[in-house]
């Protein structure tokens, strides 16, 4: 029979599972606070917190699992427990609209130098505001998501990738239909 959840069984468990909740707290930090230990807060918050969160979340009443049956907590600890991770989400939300709105208000900053600078004939400093701002949007796009920042690899220029498909055409000698079909696909692909 496994060993029980320390943290399940703390007295102060509701705290624990705020504190484990926020994430601007690691488990070192909470592990210290409260006296218990790290790997234990670790096991808890995979193991038994979404569990936890997701009986409150349920519409309807779900069967006991076996695992709940040796939870001790109350339905009330749980909505409790739900609420504040639904106010750390919303918490998390709000700071990624301000970050917009903080990226709006630079964007538009930077515009009323260009828009000085053109006036004003200065050259040198136009030149600047308009690279600002030509960061700006490009910062913007990552944010958004229009911009990803990952390489791509284009296999089908490897040295590898032409051992490989002409190995498969090989192999594939004998079949002629399916040879003839493979080819096919691979000159649609390319």
């Amino acid at each position: 029979m496994p060993k029980p959840c320390s943290i399940c069984h703390h007295p102060e468990r509701k705290a624990i599972e705020k504190a484990l909740l926020d994430t601007e707290a690691g488990y070192r930090k909470v592990a210290k606070r409260f006296g218990i230990s790290a790997s234990a807060l670790y096991r808890h918050r995979q193991n038994h917190l979404p569990k936890l969160i997701a009986r409150a979340l349920a519409v309807k009443p779900t069967p006991v699992h076996r695992e709940q049956a040796h939870d001790p907590a109350t339905d009330e600890h749980a909505i409790e427990i739900a609420r504040h991770h639904q106010i750390m989400e919303a918490e998390k939300d709000h700071q990624a609209i301000d970050v917009m709105q903080q990226l709006k208000a630079i964007n538009a900053a930077c515009l009323e130098v260009l828009r000085q600078a053109r006036a004003d004939g200065k050259h040198s400093i136009l030149l600047r505001a308009v690279d600002r701002i030509a960061r700006q949007i490009e910062l913007q796009a990552k944010l958004l998501g229009q911009i990803q920042d990952s390489a791509t690899i284009n296999v089908a220029v490897l040295p590898e990738w032409h051992g490989i498909r002409q190995t498969v055409l090989e192999a594939l000698e004998p079949y002629p239909e399916a040879r003839l079909a493979l080819v096919r696909a691979l000159k649609g692909a390319v």
